[in-house]
């Protein structure tokens, strides 16, 4: 069988055998699904990987064989690895589940993953986003929706998926908000962080909505005349009518993005006998709570989450309370975003609990390993 030539001037042949799923042994053998061979550059494979350095010029038998073979990658996959490598314009038509796979053969052979970056944007561009995003409450758990999207637009340095993917998660879904692996790899996620600040995004715009809305109550419980406890009464009764109320309650089934379209139908004709303080603009006040909460919150930035990974982790976490305007502002790709999405897009990572308890660890077992 001739090989695949990848490099014209190759003088390295590497064979890729990719084993059956599903049930893939046979008497201790696994099912082979294909074997393909590829004519590449030794010195390109090992410039670009740690592992292939060590296998093809150190002391390992590999270093002294014109062939070497890699057993249980996807053909595909690992040819767009290499033709992305050695600079030749690879396929981008492969399914989301693909990224999983690019992402371990990176994590195996110790590629730098960015290399596929912009082979991710244009699979991503030429994708039917916005179909995956218009079934993403369906119960078929097969169809790619926004979760899916959350792993690989990280790995991938894709900030306007990343972006667009976590604002829609943190307004439209109810529950605790997770990661989609379609993928036998389940040792790639997301950092447990993204999750944690994309979940507590999402609670503080209930926050933020309570709050706005909560403003004539405020003032109501503070006045003195008679009219007070109707009026109050009466546009609790409207929030309630129209399924946004109380809030607490109905955000344990609803998204924030279904109580705000709830909040749409909110009208409150004030009773006749209310008096000149009683006589807020109810209407005026829930819809200013209602864009106030639409655009708090932007989704995750991917540069935010980079330059929050200071070196000094101890002066970064006591920095952070006190933003100052350019450093959520300006230097993003995403131009001038808002405070709350460099907020929820610190990624400080390490604290100083983390490094008691590894010193914790290392005074008793002699390692910081679990």
């Amino acid at each position: 069988m001739s090989p695949t030539v990848i490099a014209e001037d190759g003088d390295f042949l590497l064979e890729v055998i990719e084993w059956g799923r599903g049930k893939p042994w046979i008497n201790k053998e696994p099912i082979i699904r294909g074997t393909e061979v590829f004519k590449v550059s030794r010195n390109i494979l090992m410039d670009s990987s740690q592992v292939f350095t060590s296998m093809l010029g150190g002391g390992w038998k590999e270093a002294h064989q014109s062939i070497i073979t890699l057993k249980d990658w996807t053909i595909l996959y690992m040819q767009i690895w290499l033709q992305v490598l050695h600079s030749v314009i690879p396929t981008s038509e492969v399914p989301i589940e693909a990224m999983w796979h690019m992402a371990k053969i990176a994590d195996c052979y110790r590629f730098d993953v960015l290399k596929l970056k912009d082979w991710f944007a244009k699979w991503y561009q030429h994708q039917p986003i916005s179909i995956w995003y218009a079934q993403y409450n369906t119960q078929d758990h097969s169809l790619p929706n926004p979760k899916w999207l959350l792993y690989p637009c990280y790995t991938f340095d894709h900030y306007q998926g990343l972006m667009q993917a976590t604002k829609f998660c943190a307004y439209r879904y109810t529950h605790h908000i997770g990661e989609v692996n379609p993928t036998r790899f389940y040792d790639l996620h997301l950092p447990s962080r993204v999750i944690q600040q994309l979940n507590a995004a999402k609670g503080r715009l209930r926050t933020v909505l309570h709050r706005d809305l909560y403003e004539p109550n405020d003032k109501l419980l503070k006045a003195t005349c008679s009219c007070k406890e109707h009026t109050l009464w009466g546009y609790e009764k409207a929030l309630t009518v129209c399924g946004a109320w109380p809030l607490e309650r109905v955000a344990q089934e609803s998204s924030i993005y279904g109580i705000l379209s709830h909040l749409s139908r909110f009208t409150y004709p004030l009773p006749s006998s209310a008096c000149s303080l009683c006589r807020l603009d109810y209407e005026k006040i829930v819809e200013r709570g209602k864009l106030h909460t639409e655009n708090y919150f932007g989704g995750l930035c991917l540069d935010c989450m980079d330059a929050s990974k200071a070196d000094d982790e101890d002066h970064d976490y006591w920095s952070h309370g006190a933003p100052k305007e350019h450093e959520f502002v300006y230097g993003c790709r995403a131009k001038r975003h808002s405070q709350p999405t460099w907020y929820f897009s610190y990624m400080g990572r390490k604290q100083r609990r983390d490094k008691l308890h590894r010193g914790q660890k290392m005074a008793r077992y002699g390692s910081d390993s679990e």
